[in-house]
């Protein structure tokens, strides 16, 4: 799961301090006006530009299209479903998939794995309905169906060989819930600070997330929201994705989830899925009773090696992953804390990661 200090709305309202809540007002305003059920619109692309005019901007605000509108992207199409892909090693070689945050995440932050290309088939995806694979309808953006894609994948890719997985934040759940339903089909597997695995974690996750927020954050979702009206629209969803895009990239450097003075590089994810995060996490964060999953059930039936890694910085890192992760985790679980960094370490800290990661895959 992406770490957001800044995310959507989602903390109970009353109990907000007032200048919470009337900025909460006042972004709930201007969604209503981006989403009004009929307000008159006629192109959206078209009137977006005339108040581009307007506002003294020189063009459109654009975001990165999908596979569906740009025919250079590649993908793989598995299950009447095309997912924008990059693949990059020796198809002879053993093959390591990784699972990106959000949800509504992309993999593009990750791409420093690619170095693990030298002895491996890397293969990078955006999951259903973020990134720049295409939107989905609601009832196709669910935990259960992230990880039945998941399970396509490597049955695409390496139905007769074991594969190695990588998932980061909301990857890391990904990758554990999916050792629990086929622990056969893993040989090696990292999991780096997930966010949570099962109802207790969830609620202990989301009181952390809540504490984190702040008024800077809405301010700054509320000037993103500013500009939904110009961003130009091809699948319907680039208003709110943008917006998404922009928490994603919001990097400061007092981020509870890095340590002190560490941001993360300008533009490093492509494009957020608004409707896979407001689907899947937003109801999670609103109350955290409903994550009734447990991702573990079923993981003592894994054998092979896995590695748990975690972060010195970020308030989902070591100490909480030792509380509430690892005691769940299967014997051979190797816990390697990463000192003197954050939750993005496989970003900021590559030669780290890829050194520890390297190791533990035997290269």
């Amino acid at each position: 799961m992406i770490a957001l200090k800044k995310n959507l709305p989602s903390v109970a309202f009353n109990r907000q301090p007032a200048g919470v809540r009337t900025m909460m007002r006042i972004v709930n305003r201007i969604r209503n006006l981006a989403t009004g059920s009929r307000i008159k619109l006629k192109t959206g692309s078209r009137v977006a530009c005339c108040l581009s005019l307007i506002m003294g901007l020189t063009a459109c605000v654009k975001i990165p299209k999908t596979i569906e509108f740009d025919d250079s992207l590649s993908y793989t199409e598995i299950n009447g479903y095309k997912f924008h892909t990059q693949i990059v090693g020796d198809p002879d070689t053993p093959t390591v998939i990784v699972v990106h945050g959000g949800p509504g995440g992309d993999y593009g932050y990750l791409k420093s794995l690619a170095a693990l290309s030298q002895d491996h088939r890397v293969i990078f995806y955006d999951q259903r309905g973020s990134g720049l694979s295409p939107r989905e309808t609601k009832n196709k953006l669910t935990l259960e169906q992230n990880l039945a894609d998941l399970h396509a994948i490597i049955q695409h890719f390496s139905a007769e060989q074991q594969v190695k997985l990588i998932g980061h934040s909301w990857g890391g759940m990904l990758v554990t819930g999916y050792l629990s339903a086929h622990p056969e089909k893993v040989s090696q597997a990292v999991i780096v600070e997930p966010g949570m695995l099962y109802p207790e974690s969830a609620q202990a996750f989301v009181a952390k997330m809540k504490e984190s927020q702040s008024i800077s954050s809405l301010l700054a979702l509320a000037r993103y929201m500013l500009a939904y009206p110009l961003v130009s629209k091809n699948d319907g969803h680039e208003g709110f994705d943008y917006v998404l895009t922009k928490l994603y990239n919001r990097s400061t450097t007092d981020d509870p989830f890095q340590c002190a003075g560490e941001s993360m590089p300008p533009n490093s994810f492509s494009r957020g899925g608004y409707a896979a995060f407001n689907n899947m996490l937003k109801p999670v964060m609103d109350d955290a009773t409903t994550f009734s999953y447990d991702l573990t059930a079923g993981i003592s039936q894994y054998n092979g090696d896995l590695l748990l890694i975690s972060s010195e910085c970020s308030q989902f890192g070591f100490a909480f992953q030792e509380k509430y992760h690892l005691p769940k985790l299967p014997r051979q679980t190797v816990h390697l804390k990463a000192e003197n960094m954050g939750h993005y370490m496989l970003t900021l800290n590559p030669q780290w990661s890829l050194s520890n990661i390297g190791q533990f895959f035997g290269t």
